[in-house]
Formats: structure tokens, sequence, C-alpha cells
């Protein structure tokens, strides 16, 4: 990996772009709107993001829309197909993106034979586990507001908390299960309370509340 590379050294994307060679990996250019894959697909890569955000998406019997996870640039994404024979949602991209494909059959050989690799991206995988498992956790608290300063703690970092907003409320509304005016209601309510500072594109959070 170059200084330039987006992917966090630790991450999980890097333990798996670095089992393979740089040969065996492909490089798309994928335009705003344009799919990565379709739910149904073959599962024959895993991914990840270099350049721009891919969202990926389910929809549901009643023709209700589900994003399940949104890959930003760093993110790997699909790691599921490994153990499956068809994708079971949308990857789409947000933005114009350049995602990298891993083939699958190329990535479960070179794991089988790295026994310390593939405990590296088992643990790597179990920490993104734990990752989910907190936000799922994020629905089951019934005031919007704590739901919205959770999700925001979850994001934040340095020693003065404040997260960087790189898509729309409406999106993360989507991903909170909450409406976009209970939401906003949520955003002014924190506001209101000193909690939070809202920036063009940034999120400042109170140190008090960490």
């Amino acid at each position: 990996m170059t200084e330039e590379s987006p992917f966090p050294a630790d991450g999980l994307a890097v333990r798996l772009l670095a089992a393979l060679p740089p040969s065996a990996v492909r490089r798309h250019m994928v335009p705003r709107g344009a799919s990565v894959f379709r739910q149904g697909d073959p599962a024959t890569a895993v991914f990840a993001v270099e350049i721009g955000r891919i969202r990926m998406a389910r929809v549901l019997e009643d023709g209700t829309g589900l994003t399940l996870f949104l890959a930003e640039a760093g993110d790997s994404f699909a790691e599921a197909s490994l153990s499956a024979v068809r994708y079971h949602c949308d990857a789409i991209a947000e933005t114009d993106a350049v995602v990298l494909a891993l083939p699958k059959a190329a990535l479960l050989a070179a794991l089988a034979a790295d026994p310390a690799r593939s405990l590296s991206v088992a643990l790597a995988l179990a920490s993104q586990v734990r990752d989910l498992r907190a936000r799922l956790e994020l629905r089951n608290i019934r005031s919007a507001p704590a739901r919205v300063l959770a999700w925001l703690h979850l994001r934040a970092s340095g020693t003065q908390p404040a997260m960087a907003l790189h898509r729309p409320w409406t999106q993360v509304a989507e991903e909170l299960g909450l409406t976009r005016e209970a939401l906003y209601r949520a955003l002014a309510t924190l506001e209101r309370q000193g909690r939070i500072r809202r920036e063009p594109g940034i999120v400042r959070l109170s140190v008090v509340e960490c």
C-alpha cells in the first residue's frame, strides 16, 4: 500500500488485498447509479472501495428498500460472498467510484494456504460483527435524540469529537430507522441542549458526552 492508499493499515480491506498478488486484483470504474452487482448475481468476488461510496441495499417483498451497509473509501464489502453462491443484495454506486475486485476462488485458496493470514482476516471480520451489532442496537433506543447522539458517537473521532458528514441526512435517517422529520427534530434538540454543534459538512460533539 502506498502513502496515498485509502485503506487503513489495520483494516479488513488491507488484510484481504495482501492475500493476493496485485495482478489478481481487478480495478473497476463504477459511475454514479451503476451497480457493482445485483441481488441474485453469482457471488464471484469480494470488493474494496478505493474512491467513492457504494450502498448495499435489499428490496423487500413489499417493495421497500433497506440499506444494509454504506461502504466508503477504505472499506471492503461483500465479504459474505466467500461463503455464498449468490449475492444477497444490490451494490450501487452513490458517487462515481473505483472499486477493487478480489476474485473469490483465488482469495479462498490464498487464505487456506496461509493459516496466520486467515486468522488475521477472521479477527477483522469479528470486529466488523461487533460494529454491526452496535449499529443494530441503536434501533432499540426509543428516544430519537438519544439514538442520533449514540450514532454520532460511534462515528466521531478525535480528542475534540467530530464527524465529517459525507452523505445527506435523509440517508442517515434511513440507516437509523427514523423519518427525515424525526431526524431533523432530534438534531435540533441536541443542538439546543448543547450536545452537538453543526457546521458545514461536520458535526462536533460536546466532550462531556463521551
